[in-house]
């Protein structure tokens, strides 16, 4: 994670989900060496803990045919082309929780040449749950599908709201239709 919040703020999501299907492999990742130390005897049993690859082609393409997951779960900012353009390509659900786009990132983006390229990844997203109006609006400019748009609240608060774990099911819903859920949960959480 970019910080120790963003990866503190994914563990409801985690244990959720290994609480929901205890049999499904889950992975999380993060970048950073103290985000490492922390998370690392907080999370359950089951789940796989793991730095997380650089979002370059052959490392994500490697990363992604090795663990082979099932749905990708990045949080608040963290949008890599590569991982996201990816998964997309081999179906694999990506969704964006505690979603925002700061005023500096949400400019950067909006130029000529960006535009178009933040708009193409930002429609290969199943979900954007975005932690507030004003951060769906940032989305919504730089031309993510609003039917893919939901509020959930914050996760940072420690609150797993119903709404946000009806949506991910949703999401795993949209994936795997009525079968069971099978494979690996990537819990990407990534940062530079």
């Amino acid at each position: 994670a970019v910080s120790l919040g963003e990866g503190m703020a994914a563990l409801p999501v985690v244990f959720h989900c290994a609480r929901l299907h205890p049999g499904l492999p889950i992975l999380l990742t993060t970048t950073t060496l103290s985000a490492f130390k922390v998370i690392k005897d907080l999370l359950p049993d089951v789940v796989i803990y793991q730095f997380a690859p650089l979002d370059c082609p052959d490392a994500i393409e490697s990363f992604i045919g090795y663990w082979k997951p099932s749905l990708i779960l990045l949080m608040e900012s963290e949008l890599w082309p590569n991982l996201i353009m990816s998964a997309a390509e081999k179906g694999i659900a990506v969704a964006l929780l505690n979603a925002r786009m700061s005023l500096k990132s949400l400019n950067r983006w909006s130029v000529p040449l960006g535009l178009p390229l933040v708009s193409l990844m930002l429609s290969k997203l199943s979900l954007v749950i975005p932690l507030s109006t004003i951060q769906a609006v940032r989305f919504q400019l730089l031309h993510t599908p609003p039917n893919k748009i939901h509020f959930a609240g914050d996760l940072k608060y420690g609150i797993l709201c119903l709404s946000l774990f009806f949506l991910v099911i949703h999401c795993f819903e949209n994936t795997f239709g009525s079968e069971p859920m099978s494979g690996t949960i990537l819990k990407a959480i990534s940062g530079a």
